[in-house]
């Protein structure tokens, strides 16, 4: 499914649609635009067929450049400018996210992700590292591609210079010190990886909480978060298992950002999601204690991580991403596989943001 950070962009599946041909008012064929793709990845195979795409595309005359490796690709952007870059998901036996910080930080050009996988986590990390969309392999044609250009170049978004940018450049030098894959490392006490861990958290949060200044902090109820993030977990499922939620009768005012909580309950209730992908049954709670909106999540059969290392990944990260996401709404969110996942996130702001 190939997805934006905007709004969503649909394939284009009828015959007619794929010969699509730029006209102008007297019917006479008008010149392409002239745009330079950059494809980072390092399987030959996929390179060949997305250069194949990429100049069949009707609505452009494109120049393909491919970069195999990390250098390849920052060097092939400083030689000469381009337009789009194609970047795989997972190349060399890590993701890219690292990769998507330092294109950033050498050209303006809008990235988009290419995963085997259509799956959530994927879009989350891919946006909160910067990535302008994700198109997944079995979307790959020559009509998606030239519909999802058409659209992304024509709303290139202003330079971000915020806290968004300053967490892109935070998970570039997580990935450079190997922490988020490697959570145990030959030699290394564990108490030393839970103090570098809880310090990567703390610092993803205090970005997380810059980014709140102009959020437009507002007093809302907090119920239809999580029925919406049901539905969705549960479309994801496709009947092989289920989310279950009882929604609280009465609603739950929250004062916060509702940009930041919708991101942290749909990233929560991905782990009810990925239980029921795998033919379990999950179980939300939501309550109010103590001040506190407290969810409660808890997974009955299916794996609740995938086993490939691509999809492992992602929810490793994943994972610490909601964890920031938290903090920096003031909450606390502990992964258990005995009592449950438990998000617990302050009614009301104890000072302002």
């Amino acid at each position: 499914m190939a997805r934006l950070s905007g709004p969503f962009i649909p394939a284009i599946e009828d015959t007619a649609a794929r010969r699509l041909r730029v006209v102008g008012a007297a019917d006479a064929a008008m010149a392409r635009p002239t745009i330079t793709v950059l494809h980072v990845g390092d399987t030959p195979e996929d390179t060949f067929l997305i250069g194949r795409l990429v100049g069949a595309l009707p609505s452009f005359s494109a120049t393909f450049i491919a970069a195999g490796t990390r250098e390849a690709a920052l060097s092939a952007l400083s030689r000469q400018p381009c337009d789009v870059v194609l970047c795989e998901f997972w190349m060399a036996g890590r993701t890219t996210m690292a990769l998507i910080d330092e294109i950033k930080a050498v050209a303006d050009v809008p990235v988009i992700l290419i995963s085997a996988l259509d799956n959530d986590d994927i879009e989350l990390i891919g946006r909160r590292a910067g990535a302008d969309g994700l198109l997944t392999k079995s979307d790959l044609a020559v009509a998606p591609l030239d519909r999802v250009f058409s659209t992304l170049l024509q709303r290139r978004p202003a330079p971000r210079h915020d806290a968004a940018s300053m967490l892109r450049a935070l998970m570039a030098n997580l990935y450079a010190a190997g922490l988020a894959l490697r959570p145990e490392r030959d030699g290394e006490p564990a108490a030393d990886r839970k103090a570098g861990r809880a310090a990567l958290v703390r610092s993803i949060a205090d970005l997380e909480a810059a980014s709140r200044f102009g959020a437009s902090v507002q007093r809302f109820d907090a119920i239809p978060f999580f029925v919406d993030a049901v539905k969705k977990q549960n479309l994801r499922a496709e009947a092989r298992g289920a989310v279950n939620f009882l929604a609280p009768s009465l609603p739950l005012p929250i004062e916060t950002s509702p940009t930041l909580y919708a991101d942290l309950v749909e990233g929560f209730l991905a782990e009810a999601g990925d239980a029921a992908a795998a033919g379990g049954v999950a179980t939300v709670s939501l309550r109010a204690a103590s001040g506190r909106l407290v969810a409660t999540v808890r997974p009955l059969g299916g794996e609740t991580i995938a086993g490939d290392g691509e999809a492992r990944a992602a929810a490793a990260e994943r994972r610490l991403l909601i964890e920031g996401l938290a903090r920096a709404c003031g909450g606390t969110l502990a992964f258990s596989a005995a009592d449950g996942h438990v998000l617990a996130v302050p009614l009301r702001l104890s000072h302002p943001i």
